[in-house]
Order: structure tokens, then sequence, then C-alpha cells
């Protein structure tokens, strides 16, 4: 009984059929849509496919995609788009309108920015970078068209760049691989790649770039990576920010030391005004680097009836030995009412 069923089963195989089933890959099934999901956004949609994959669905996409910022310097097959524009010809200040509600801004990743913007060595390091383990998700970080997203043979590996709406672009690096493609239109918080290890990469990591024309910043200047959280919701971006040496760690880093209601600056409508909130930084900065030169600027003592080099020095917490090295005297010296006597 056992041959006999045994040969009814081989002889029910197509010729040269394996006795092993193949199991259909997801994308090779048909698709077609077949329902629809509303989302938090009135303006995203869900699409459910019958081969058990789902996409966004935007009704506005074309209304998104056919602003100015999308037609003019977009190029897909280079990562400079604008090559005619030099630094100079920029505005000295550029209002950034980045998010209008909180769902407009997701973290390209959480974590501790090991290496900074700036200088490395000789070279100039363009942006930030944060270990991963490798094949952990990364983020769109706000609204926007790749205008990029292929392996890069500079340097960058799997590279995605990501166009905003305001011009802000925002680089992806290093991308074990990309989950987006060139002219796709995303939200914050789509996963447009996975850490990885291409291109020149000494280990797997997220290297994250922000560009204005392509003039890099310090991303640092808008999202504190050890948060996830973005530090304003409109930005003054100055000229003076394109630089490699403008780093934001030596603005920010020091926050906490400030009055916070310097930090707490804001409009009529309850926007921040990052622009005000760095002027008062830099009055802030200012008034410290006062104090601190006042430590060190000479300082001078009128001497006056009854003093002596001993009482003196008590008096300003110094020795009469360095009295007498600054005025270039001897502790024998006589000291006279009216004299002047530097102290520090």
């Amino acid at each position: 009984m056992q041959v006999s069923l045994c040969a009814f089963v081989l002889c029910a195989l197509p010729l040269g059929a394996s006795a092993q089933r193949t199991v259909p890959k997801l994308e090779d099934l048909p698709r077609r849509a077949i329902d629809t999901l509303d989302t938090n956004d009135r303006n995203v949609k869900i699409v459910i496919f019958t081969n058990n994959t789902w996409s966004y669905y935007y009704p506005d996409l074309q209304e998104r995609t056919d602003k100015k910022v999308y037609r003019e310097h977009w190029v897909n097959d280079r990562i400079f788009a604008y090559t005619d524009i030099q630094l100079q010809e920029l505005p000295q200040v550029v209002d950034l309108e980045l998010i209008d509600r909180y769902e407009d801004f997701h973290a390209p990743t959480v974590g501790k920015v090991f290496s900074k913007y700036g200088t490395r060595g000789r070279r100039s390091h363009q942006g930030v970078d944060i270990p991963l383990a490798i094949g952990e998700p990364i983020y769109a970080a706000f609204d926007g068209k790749v205008r990029y997203a292929r392996y890069n043979t500079g340097g960058y590996g799997n590279l995605v760049i990501i166009r905003h709406e305001n011009g802000l672009e925002t680089w992806y690096a290093h991308l074990t691989r990309c989950n987006v493609e060139q002219n796709d239109y995303v939200t914050a918080g789509t996963v447009i790649g996975f850490c990885g290890n291409t291109g020149r990469s000494r280990g797997a990591h997220l290297h994250f770039e922000m560009r204005y024309c392509d003039q890099t910043f310090d991303p640092e200047y808008l999202i504190d990576f050890s948060t996830g959280d973005l530090r304003y919701q409109t930005f003054a971006l100055d000229r003076s920010f394109f630089s490699i040496y403008s780093r934001a760690s030596e603005s920010l880093e020091e926050e906490d030391d400030y009055d916070q209601t310097l930090l707490a600056v804001s409009t009529p409508d309850a926007a921040l005004t990052s622009e005000s909130i760095l002027e008062n930084i830099e009055q802030a900065e200012q008034a410290s680097i006062r104090e601190e030169r006042a430590k060190t600027d000479p300082l001078y003592h009128t001497i006056r009836k009854g003093e002596y080099l001993g009482k003196i020095a008590r008096q300003y917490g110094t020795t009469v030995k360095k009295l007498c090295q600054l005025n270039n005297i001897s502790e024998n010296t006589m000291i006279r009412e009216g004299r002047r006597l530097r102290v520090r």
C-alpha cells in the first residue's frame, strides 16, 4: 500500500518537476489594490494590495511634488545640484520653516555622535557620524522628495539625498541598502534605508549631512541626536554657518549654563524664532567673555595712608612676591601714599 501511494504521488508530478515545492516571492504575486486605510494625516493614506504588501498614497501628491523647489536644480545622476551658485551669492540669513506640527519631523536615528562636524586631521568632516548596528533602520527627517538614491563611488557608499520643501537637503550615507528610489516622495519617519558600512567607512554607522544649495552646516544646530528632538520650529540659517569651523556644539553644548529665559523667545503665534535665540545666546557668550577677560586684565590699586605691601596683597588675594614682580620693586621698597601699584 505504501508503495502504491508513493507511485501515485510521483506520477502526479509534472514531468521534470522537483519534489520540493517552490514558494513564490511576494513581488511575483499579482498585485492589485484591495483596500485603503486612513492615517493620522488626512493627506496620507495606506493602500493594501493582494500580495500582502502595502504602500503610502498621497491624494495631493501632484500638488506636493509640483513645487518650484523640486523642479529647479533637480538632478539624479550626481550628488551636487547647485554647481552654478556660489557661497557669496546666498543671502546672509535664510529663514528655514522646519515644521508645522510635531509629526513633521522624525530623527534619522537616535544615538551619541562620535564624530562631529568639523575638521578631522587635514580633512573636513561635512556631517556627523552615529554608530549603529548593521541593518538598523534609518528614517527620513522631514517630508520631501528623493533626489539621489544609489551607490556613490566618491566615498559615501549607498547614499540617499532628500530635498525638502524649504530647500534644505538631508544626506544619509554608508547605508547597507537604500529603501527608496529616486523621485519617490517620502514623509518624515519613512524608512529610507538601513545602516551599513559601505563606501569609505571604518565601521557600521550613519553619516548624516545637512546642506542648503550644496553648502554644508552642522546638523547639530537643528537636531539633538542624543534625544532625537528637533531644536527649533523655525531656524535662521546664517551664512557664517557654512563653515567647517562653525560648530553647533560650541554654542549649544553649554546651553544649560544660560538663563533658560534666553532660549524661550517666541513670536505672538508661539513659534520659536531661532534668530532671537541665537542673538541672546551670542549676547550671553559675549558677557561671559567680558567677565573672563576682566579676571585677567591689568588691575591697579592707589596706595592710601597707612597701607603696606602685606596688607595690599591680602586685600587682593595675592602675595607680596607677586606684587613686587608686577611692579619691578623689592620687598624693601618704600611705597608712598598716592602711588599706583599693579595688583593683577
